[in-house]
């Protein structure tokens, strides 16, 4: 199998492939690990999101037939995700919200009522964040002016028997949030200058804003780094702003044609170490496919590319297995593998879940059909 390794900082490329030598891939297989985990997976079928569980080692995936308290809910329109939880928002139908906060490793759900005080229907959700029982929620409404536009960061406590909340206003339109040492970074827009970016700091512990950082624009996405830092995605960069001094501490530039591109990314998971999965867009070149799983390492400045053409037959990715799109990737460190969600192309409501072995030493292991695209997931 090939994949492609992109380095930011030496700006090199070359190609990785599996050996063809039978004896040393039998070596390699004896020293691979081999341990049971269950995988707890967020899937998306027909505007409705669910969990399924599997069970898998090294070697083998199978469906789990037992049961979880997470409840089947309508497509999510915000969600934050942070370690072993994720919460999610949805609309009601009274006009109001909810938000369902999953614990995946201990399999809680704890449901929270909200905005049922403004009964406005043109009230639109743009961010999300949490820290325990505190939510962290960016809206906007219309205002009294024919072409006036409120925002709002609202801080929910859900932690006593009757949630109380708190509004503060903000002047710019808030599009995500997150959470990290004590504070809530939001990544804002001025849509009265160009949609220019800022970094609005929300102290959590006095609840007021504290900080206004000018980010320029074309910002895509804000990261939360495995340290707590906020790493800052542009198209031809990135930068690290340190969570406690708010000063950019590193900028990282890449070459014209290598952008590692996972500030486009709508899915993706950090391990122990910090190395972010992701799907990363291609705009079709080198491959058929509009995403292709991919693996950034921080440390190194380094994207690793998983080309389904290269790890998977023709026959493969067509017919038995019909991969249409990426939808997400994580990672089993128990065993070492690469999890690479993906929708059918013959049934946009049907996916699968595809198992890796990374470099050095990269193949195919197996897969398994879900009733349902792959959204989010957690292994344990």
């Amino acid at each position: 199998m090939q994949t492609y390794r992109i380095y930011f900082l030496l700006l090199a490329l070359f190609m990785l492939g599996c050996s063809d030598n039978t004896g040393e891939d039998q070596n390699i297989k004896e020293d691979l690990p081999n341990v049971d985990a269950n995988y707890s997976l967020l899937v998306q079928s027909n505007e409705v999101l669910s969990l399924i569980n599997l069970d898998a080692d090294a070697e083998t995936i199978f469906l789990d037939p037992g049961v979880s308290e997470f409840e089947a809910i309508s497509s999510p329109a915000v969600t934050y995700r942070d370690g072993n939880e994720i919460s999610i928002f949805n609309s009601q139908t009274d006009c109001s919200g909810r938000i369902s906060l999953y614990d995946f490793k201990n399999d809680t759900l704890q449901k929270t009522v909200v905005f049922d005080d403004l009964g406005n229907c043109d009230l639109i959700i743009r961010a999300l964040a949490h820290s325990g029982n505190i939510f962290y929620v960016g809206y906007e409404v219309p205002g009294k002016g024919a072409k006036e536009t409120l925002y709002y960061i609202r801080i929910i406590d859900t932690s006593i028997s009757e949630p109380e909340f708190v509004d503060i206003v903000l002047d710019k339109r808030p599009l995500q949030a997150v959470f990290s040492n004590n504070q809530v970074f939001i990544l804002s827009e001025d849509i009265e200058d160009d949609n220019k970016n800022s970094l609005i700091v929300l102290d959590t512990g006095i609840e007021e804003l504290a900080a206004d950082i000018n980010l320029g624009f074309e910002v895509q996405r804000i990261f939360k780094s495995d340290d707590g830092n906020i790493i800052v995605s542009y198209p031809e960069l990135h930068n690290f702003i340190s969570s406690s001094t708010l000063a950019v501490t590193a900028t990282i530039r890449y070459e014209e044609d290598k952008e590692p591109r996972f500030g486009d990314s709508k899915a993706f998971y950090y391990d122990d170490i910090g190395n972010l999965y992701y799907s990363m867009p291609t705009n079709f070149s080198g491959t058929s496919y509009p995403n292709i799983p991919a693996v950034y390492e921080f440390e190194n400045n380094t994207a690793i590319l998983y080309y389904y053409e290269n790890f998977l037959s023709e026959q493969e990715q067509l017919v038995e297995f019909q991969i249409g799109d990426t939808s997400m990737v994580s990672y089993d460190a128990k065993n070492n593998l690469i999890l690479i969600g993906y929708r059918k192309s013959g049934d946009p409501g049907k996916g699968g879940l595809l198992r890796v072995r990374p470099i050095p030493n990269p193949a195919f292991i197996d897969n398994i059909d879900l009733n349902g695209v792959p959204f989010q997931m957690y292994t344990n």
